[in-house]
């Protein structure tokens, strides 16, 4: 008998037969490269951050000068003095300040430094010193571009591929601006100087390139106005303006896990937390198709002499493996139908069977203790009983004897004689009964016997109808239900009624709700319960030994659901200074096999 799984082998072969070298060769050409494409995404996407990290690096130095010389006390000592000379038109004092007082600071900051080209500090358009000799301190730049531009905003500016910016030295620079205000006088919106380094743009660009594994990858860095700050040089036939074009095409939530395919170009793009500027870096698809291209023919003959192996695999995976699971999962799914005397027989020497003696172990381990639980619980429970009975005995006993000791103070000798006499019959049919379960004209009797005991104590002023029908007689119901319940009334109902000589009536009925379900009623007409004593009465155990309200209906209440389980036991119905009405709600026994099933029976259903 073949598996779904053998069948799903045999048809997958079949597919694979028909058309098994193109298929394998379109799925080995497309997985290479696959492979190839995140390996060279994963080449450029780290080149890319190597240089990312330069190029921050390098921002972060920047800005580093920038705040060291902007927060220098020494550097404000001799800007002030300066900016004054400076507008008095003491020009050359002006550059005296600055060559003696800033010249040995900004040495010793940048001495060790070979990025930067030059630096310059001006004030009002006026060089008062130049790093390296950079330009005349005689030149006026207070209408240069870069100068106009730096004053409008507070923060760091970086100005890329300006050619002689201010004037001197040929080559193109990349010029990095801040203003110095005077926070510490009373005008600190006033700027005092700008502080500008320069740095050669070969050597920004050599920065980039240095960090690319691929030769002809090209790198640019854009800032947020798409504009080209840095980049690397190359040799393919591609200008600035077609890479602008190719990063407009860019998805805006690319990450350096993704890449886009645009132009015979794999092209990846980030930006940085740092300078919240855009690099790009571009790599020609021939570095994929040439890794995929070499090994296809290596991967077409693989996949087929692998096809074949797999055909003589099948046969036997399916005779020593996926038949003997087969069958184990047959016999799981039995014994989930509760057929716990299922086993399966192992046919070979392997870990299979191995778990199929383990299952066969595991199937007799819980038929043992599924027995064992239920003689526990069906013991357990019959203690529970017992012990709930000999509760309510004792209590009973007492209370019986004491209805003896006043009607023997009252009536003397015959009353007492007979008394006794129904005392002794009620004793007899309560602690010598051999069963949990009674039938229910027994059980009426013995409450006829207590009934009798309590109308000699009161002078027969209480008044009990009997309304039990007929097809109820005969059927059991569990033993000491009816006298508690009885007691009740008289003790706590009518206790008012047979002091005063007020009409105290009880009526004690018996009827089927329907097949299943026996009603035996308690109906007096006593003083009632209050709802909110009822709310509780059958959920909370009793915390007064002499709380005898509460003992009787939590233990009786107890003692049906631990025997039967829901929906058997007690309902209470009242309105105070009326009635109380108490139902006792039970399953119909007719016979003791009855009321043992329905005792071993889990929560007692009728099922």
């Amino acid at each position: 008998m073949k598996t779904k799984i053998q069948n799903q082998f045999f048809l997958s072969y079949l597919f694979l037969a028909v058309i098994p070298l193109l298929a394998l060769s379109y799925y080995s050409y497309y997985t290479i490269k696959t492979n190839a494409q995140k390996e060279l995404v994963r080449t450029i996407s780290f080149d890319m951050q190597q240089s990312q990290a330069s190029l921050d690096a390098l921002y972060l130095r920047f800005q580093r000068y920038m705040d060291i010389l902007s927060n220098s006390s020494t550097f404000y000592n001799l800007a002030l003095p300066a900016l004054g000379d400076i507008k008095q038109g003491n020009i050359q004092h002006a550059k005296y300040i600055g060559t003696t007082g800033l010249d040995p600071q900004i040495k010793s900051l940048f001495a060790t430094d070979d990025v930067i080209s030059a630096a310059m500090v001006i004030i009002d358009g006026r060089v008062v010193y130049s790093y390296k000799s950079f330009v005349s301190v005689t030149n006026d730049f207070k209408s240069n571009p870069i100068i106009v531009t730096t004053e409008a905003s507070p923060n760091m500016r970086w100005f890329s591929n300006q050619v002689t910016p201010f004037g001197s030295f040929d080559g193109t620079y990349s010029v990095i601006t801040k203003n110095i205000y005077n926070i510490m006088g009373n005008n600190p919106s006033e700027i005092l100087c700008q502080i500008i380094l320069l740095v050669s743009q070969q050597k920004m660009n050599a920065l980039l390139n240095n960090e690319l594994r691929f030769a002809d990858s090209i790198i640019r860095v854009l800032d947020t106005d798409d504009t080209i700050i840095a980049g690397n040089d190359h040799a393919l036939p591609l200008s600035d303006h077609q890479i602008a074009l190719m990063t407009q095409k860019l998805p805006l939530d690319q990450n350096s896990n993704n890449i886009s395919y645009i132009d015979k170009f794999f092209v990846l793009h980030n930006i940085s937390n740092v300078t919240n500027w855009r690099i790009v870096q571009l790599s020609s698809s021939r570095h994929v198709t040439e890794a995929s291209s070499s090994i296809i023919l290596f991967s077409t003959i693989l996949a087929a002499a692998l096809l074949i192996l797999m055909f003589l695999f099948s046969f036997i995976i399916s005779n020593e493996i996926l038949l003997p699971i087969k069958r184990l999962a047959n016999a799981m799914k039995k014994v989930g139908e509760m057929n716990i005397k299922m086993a399966v027989m192992p046919n070979s020497k392997n870990e299979i069977s191995e778990i199929a003696s383990g299952f066969n172990q595991m199937v007799d381990r819980i038929d043992h203790l599924f027995r064992h639980t239920i003689e526990i619980e069906s013991q357990k429970r019959k203690s529970e009983i017992d012990m709930l009975k000999y509760q309510i005995n004792p209590h009973f006993l007492y209370n019986t004897i004491n209805s003896i000791r006043f009607s023997a103070m009252k009536h003397k000798d015959e009353i007492t004689a007979r008394m006794l006499v129904t005392l002794s019959r009620l004793l007899r049919n309560t602690l010598s009964h051999p069963s949990n379960v009674i039938a229910l004209r027994e059980e009426i009797q013995n409450t006829k016997d207590y009934i009798s005991l309590q109308q000699l104590r009161y002078d027969h002023h209480l008044n009990v109808e009997y309304q039990i029908e007929e097809q109820t007689a005969h059927l059991l119901v569990p033993h000491m239900i009816l006298q508690p319940i009885v007691e009740n009334a008289i003790m706590h109902g009518l206790n008012q009624n047979l002091n005063t000589g007020a009409k105290a009536n009880i009526i004690l009925s018996s009827f089927l709700k329907n097949s299943t379900t026996l009603i035996l009623s308690v109906h007096d007409n006593g003083i009632g319960i209050a709802n909110q004593i009822i709310d509780n009465l059958l959920v909370q155990p009793s915390t007064l030994s002499s709380d005898s309200l509460r003992i009787g209906f939590v233990n009786i209440h107890k003692r049906i659901r631990l025997q039967y389980g829901e929906p058997y036991g007690i309902e209470i119905e009242s309105a105070t200074g009326f009635f109380t009405n108490v139902k006792i709600i039970l399953p119909v026994l007719d016979t003791m096999e009855d009321a043992q099933a329905h005792f071993i029976n889990e929560g007692g259903t009728n099922e």
